[in-house]
């Protein structure tokens, strides 16, 4: 079997080899130098012709000249960039002096690879967050609400993921008053360092706008401006396709234009990170846009958690009959943040 190409998956799949990197197990790596020595331990990354490696029999940290390398294996999956800018994710082989091979869990095993094709081993950057947030009233008005949310993203030099979900339900006096949910898939090919083409896919369904399941499938450009630890700020601008299965009357089928925008931005350290986000569609049949904008402050409160608060709003510009054009969510909770760099 080849080689195979990232942007020819689909966003399930991308979704399952994010897993599988996060799953590893703590077998040994195992290095084969050109002089004949072997190490066992644990790669950590290798790049700018570099490979550091955590030895088990002195346990520190080295730094090996990958001129210097014959062969590697691992018993983990690991992510690897090819010169031709493919990207694999899988267990490392050593099938000969001088080559590797890839075997993931949903593509099989690569052919052979000349190890002077290899690029980098594990170099991404992943950053995640998880929020729980929701509100208690119990009075004259009994009420209750909850949010949960959660995104997941791994980025390396060319490829980025991007993993949301969302969930929420709001109850008034034993009575279900809000109900909704979304998840999306992106990837993000950067043929420039800041220039890069997108995929995207978006789910959401909302039993109180009559909305059982509206699927978005979209493609585009955008541009990063800032992607660091301090802030990052981005926008893009493509097509995209709708298919909206509703409670109450016709199913629709649209095109539409997209456009997005995002900012995390750490304004004061370790006391205020401020967010925004808004995605947003211009349907040309109707001339209608939709518009989905969530944006906040989280306070940080202890090394990895923080307090959150957040505005969602969403806007259609021509709802189904009986539903208002716009509705907002104030959510008030925690925050857990991590990241790899």
């Amino acid at each position: 079997m080849g080689k195979f190409s990232m942007s020819l998956m689909s966003p399930i799949v991308f979704a399952a080899m994010l897993l599988a990197i996060m799953s590893q197990s703590a077998a040994a790596d195992e290095i084969r130098m050109k002089n004949g020595d072997r190490l066992t331990g644990e790669i950590v990354r290798v790049e700018k012709d570099m490979l550091i490696f955590k030895a088990t029999y002195i346990g520190e940290v080295l730094n090996i000249s990958w001129l210097e390398v014959d062969c590697i294996s691992t018993e983990r999956s690991l992510s690897a960039e090819l010169k031709d800018n493919e990207f694999l994710i899988g267990r490392i082989s050593c099938p000969e002096s001088g080559s590797f091979q890839i075997e993931g869990l949903l593509l099989g095993k690569s052919g052979p690879i000349p190890l002077d094709q290899l690029l980098s081993v594990n170099p991404s950057t992943y950053s995640g967050l998880f929020n729980l947030g929701g509100s208690f009233n119990n009075g004259n008005t009994d009420t209750q609400a909850l949010n949960v949310a959660t995104r997941f993203k791994v980025r390396t030099r060319k490829h980025r993921f991007t993993v949301d979900a969302q969930y929420n339900h709001g109850q008034a006096n034993g009575e279900t008053t809000a109900r909704n949910s979304s998840g999306s898939l992106k990837y993000d090919f950067f043929a420039r360092d800041k220039i890069y083409t997108y995929a995207q896919s978006l789910t959401e369904q909302d039993t109180f706008a009559n909305l059982n399941l509206r699927n978005t499938e979209g493609l585009g450009m955008g541009y990063q401006f800032f992607d660091n630890r301090q802030i990052s700020l981005f926008t893009e601008a493509g097509i995209s396709y709708f298919n909206q299965d509703v409670k109450l009357g016709e199913d629709k089928r649209n095109a539409a234009g997209r456009w997005a925008m995002g900012l995390d931005w750490v304004a004061a350290s370790k006391r205020l990170q401020v967010f925004h986000r808004q995605e947003g569609y211009y349907i040309s049949d109707n001339n209608s846009v939709i518009l989905r904008t969530e944006q906040g402050i989280r306070i940080p409160l202890l090394d990895s958690i923080s307090a959150n608060v957040e505005v969602d709003y969403r806007y259609n510009q021509f709802p189904e009959a009986g539903k208002k054009k716009s509705d907002m969510n104030v959510i008030i909770g925690l925050t857990y943040q991590y990241a790899y760099w």
